[in-house]
């Protein structure tokens, strides 16, 4: 495995550029919101709050504006509480036929190319998931590659699968802040059972590999 190059510069991870608004293919595109939610504006709203994260880490704030920024976030749970839905109703994550679903738990993966049995595309770690020394944490790593996987298994009219198991392998730092290419892709499908791999590049450099096992769910389990 190659040692990080450390990278201590204030911006590192923040400020990125948006992702390229690409048509999520049908394959990859399940499920949307009710219709009385608005998915531009809430995608827009959760792409500030992918910023707002980003800032939050990177930044060194003084007491008046931890107190603040404390008050004001009180406020907001204050009003989202009532707002409170069953998980089957909620929007958070639920926008399938956005980029990055709606949620902020792993980074926005830019699908560029999709069919039954393959994904490609990009991906930006920004500096909410900075580990040290530039480099991505290595926690957020399969946190991504579950991400992706978990889709694809059940893309293209799958029934539902679960994780069985992740394994995840680092080949080389995963830099904070650059754009890297992924693909993911079936390797067998056989009974319930389904067999996926994942490569994460920077360039030519391979940074870490996933392989996983996903199980279809019978009916009736959750």
């Amino acid at each position: 495995m190659s040692t990080a190059i450390r990278d201590d510069s204030a911006g590192l991870g923040i400020d990125m550029p948006e992702p390229e608004s690409v048509p999520v293919p049908d394959s990859w595109a399940a499920l949307v919101a009710p219709g009385d939610v608005n998915n531009t504006a809430y995608g827009e709203m959760v792409g500030r709050l992918r910023d707002f994260l980003d800032y939050v880490t990177a930044a060194r704030p003084d007491a008046d504006t931890v107190a603040a920024l404390r008050d004001d976030l009180e406020r907001w749970g204050q009003r989202l509480a009532p707002m409170a839905v069953r998980e089957r109703d909620q929007v958070f994550g639920h926008l399938r036929d956005l980029q990055g679903r709606g949620q902020t738990m792993s980074p926005t993966f830019v699908v560029r190319e999709a069919d039954r049995d393959n994904v490609r595309g990009t991906v930006r770690f920004g500096r909410y998931f900075l580990g040290g020394n530039g480099a991505v944490h290595g926690g957020a790593i399969p946190l991504f590659f579950d991400e992706v996987l978990g889709r694809l298994a059940n893309s293209a009219g799958r029934r539902h699968s679960r994780t069985a198991y992740l394994h995840t392998d680092y080949r080389s730092v995963t830099p904070v802040g650059t754009e890297l290419t992924v693909h993911g892709w079936f390797v067998s499908e056989e009974g319930r059972k389904r067999v996926l791999r994942a490569q994460l590049r920077h360039g030519d450099v391979v940074c870490a590999e996933a392989e996983g096992l996903f199980v279809r769910l019978n009916p009736g389990q959750p």
